[in-house]
């Protein structure tokens, strides 16, 4: 978590938070970025966040019980469907979450609607894969035993689904988004050693997890000891620090 908020200064100072603003957070998992926001706009202001994981959503209401933050709320829905009927947001967010939208056009069609005229948007995404190593370990070491070629990450849903600088904007420009831009970030990976490394991704990461599925059973504890083994040549000051850039992509209604 501590990686994926890497990207939160850039992230939330996109959207102009101020008191009283009521923000959707989609995709908000455990309740990031949702939880740091309801504190930014103040007991005036009014934060949703969605997930597609009720698991995911009862940890973030558990979360905000022990904060005790009360003006948030989190609700299990899946994007591509979600309607909202109440006044529009004045900004949108989603840390990580929009890559893995099936049907992008259509989600960004719906997002567009229910953001109020003025309002912003800002998206977190992964840049290239051979600049993010915890991603590229992951594929590069399973790929030698899959018997099938891995698919383009930007043709389904994948963390590296618009690794391509411009390709997001150009969604958002072609949903009516303006004054679309695009900055780098770096979101570096840090673990506590190589195997917190390898647990974390086969456990945590779906789109390394479809690969480890694929991996023949016999073959599995040798993917997991190569995975070790490369994230180990990155070991800084005690703990595995590996390379990540990402990306905030952001617009106005």
């Amino acid at each position: 978590m501590h990686s994926l908020g890497a990207v939160d200064p850039v992230l939330l100072r996109s959207l102009g938070l101020e008191p009283g603003m009521r923000v959707l957070d989609v995709a908000s998992g455990i309740g990031d970025p949702a939880l740091a926001i309801a504190q930014w706009v103040g007991p005036r202001g009014s934060v949703l966040g969605v997930d597609i994981s009720g698991p995911m959503i009862e940890a973030a209401r558990r979360r905000a019980r022990a904060l005790g933050i009360a003006n948030v709320r989190f609700r299990v829905a899946n994007i591509e469907r979600f309607r909202h009927a109440g006044h529009a947001f004045d900004a949108i967010v989603s840390r990580f979450g929009i890559m893995f939208v099936e049907d992008v056009p259509e989600t960004l069609a719906r997002l567009h609607a229910a953001l109020r005229p003025d309002g912003r948007l800002a998206f977190a995404i992964w840049a290239e894969g051979h600049r993010n190593t915890a991603f590229s370990i992951a594929s590069r070491v399973m790929s030698r035993w899959l018997e099938t070629p891995l698919p383009p990450p930007a043709e389904a849903p994948h963390p590296m689904r618009f690794a391509i600088p411009g390709s997001l904007p150009r969604l958002l420009r072609a949903a009516g988004f303006r004054s679309v831009s695009e900055v780098e970030v770096a979101a570096p990976f840090v673990y506590p050693d190589p195997e917190t490394f390898v647990t974390v991704q086969l456990e945590t990461s779906s789109s390394a997890r479809a690969l480890y599925d694929r991996v023949p059973v016999r073959a599995r504890a040798r993917v997991r000891a190569a995975m070790a083994r490369e994230a180990a040549r990155h070991r800084d000051g005690g703990v595995v620090r590996l390379p990540g850039v990402a990306r905030v992509v952001r617009g106005v209604k």
